[in-house]
């Protein structure tokens, strides 16, 4: 090469236009040197380092892949849940406005029931006015004895006093009552009815053979109510069972009652309640 270049430098060719590049044999040799020194060092200093670096970029790579996954899978199940929020949300506002519809048609309703019960209230109480005021008349309960329709009246007049008389909570029966309601006017009207057929003759030998349950439920109530709660009922009730004890098969059977010495008792307690009340044979109202 340097018999071709004079001994001086080696020219390299790389086509008709390219120039020549004179490089001096001891400095070619040197980077060969370098280069080849290069090739045996650089693997081993970089092929630990590199296969680690590859390894941690595949690992880099597959973990990204499964966050990737795994957002979309999260992503679609907040879809789903968020459709699903949506859908009860819907039927929770439904239901909602549902309930106030039915709110609204239970308060109507309740205000319709107690207007029903107060109109029913009101008629009950002036029909049984009624009937106890005719019920003064003994030709009036002869008639009703005649007709046999009697019982019937007496079913229901024990059923609405029981009922009355038990819807007393303890609250109620240690205050004073309200005399004006139609309702306690109404069981007045029951109870003074009661008393003016047991008045008569016929219709107290009516009670002592034909209306036993009436009075047990006379003689159960009058136990039951507390001294000084709706006397006034409390002496209606106490006058249709003199009347009755009257006849001998009225005092025969109230005789027999075994709730007859707790009741004795019961009134005895009441000793404000005795005093005020004066039995009689009479009619009242």
């Amino acid at each position: 090469m340097s018999a071709a270049f004079g001994g001086k430098s080696l020219a390299l060719c790389h086509g008709a236009k390219d120039g020549f590049v004179r490089v001096r044999k001891r400095d070619l040799e040197k980077l060969t040197t370098e280069v080849m020194q290069l090739r045996e060092f650089l693997p081993r200093v970089l092929n630990g380092d590199l296969i680690e670096m590859l390894r941690k970029s595949r690992a880099a790579q597959t973990l990204k892949e499964q966050l990737a996954q795994e957002q979309e899978q999260l992503r679609q199940e907040r879809l789903h849940l968020q459709s699903r929020l949506d859908a009860v949300q819907t039927e929770c506002q439904k239901e909602r406005e549902e309930k106030l519809l039915l709110r609204e048609q239970l308060w109507q309703s309740g205000a319709e029931l107690q207007q029903q019960a107060d109109f029913c209230s009101g008629l009950g109480s002036a029909a049984c006015s009624l009937l106890w005021s005719c019920s003064a008349r003994e030709d009036t309960v002869t008639t009703w004895l005649a007709d046999g329709k009697l019982q019937s009246f007496l079913a229901v007049a024990a059923q609405t006093l029981e009922s009355f008389v038990r819807s007393l909570d303890e609250e109620v029966k240690t205050q004073t009552e309200d005399h004006n309601s139609q309702e306690h006017q109404f069981v007045l009207a029951l109870a003074g009815t009661i008393t003016n057929i047991a008045a008569v003759t016929c219709g107290r030998d009516f009670l002592s053979s034909s209306a036993h349950i009436l009075l047990d439920t006379l003689m159960k109530l009058l136990e039951l109510m507390k001294p000084g709660v709706f006397p006034k009922l409390k002496v209606l009730m106490l006058m249709a069972l003199y009347n009755v004890s009257i006849s001998v098969k009225g005092v025969k059977y109230i005789s027999e009652n075994p709730g007859l010495l707790s009741l004795i008792w019961t009134l005895l307690d009441g000793k404000e309640t005795s005093r005020k009340t004066k039995l009689q044979v009479t009619h009242t109202h």
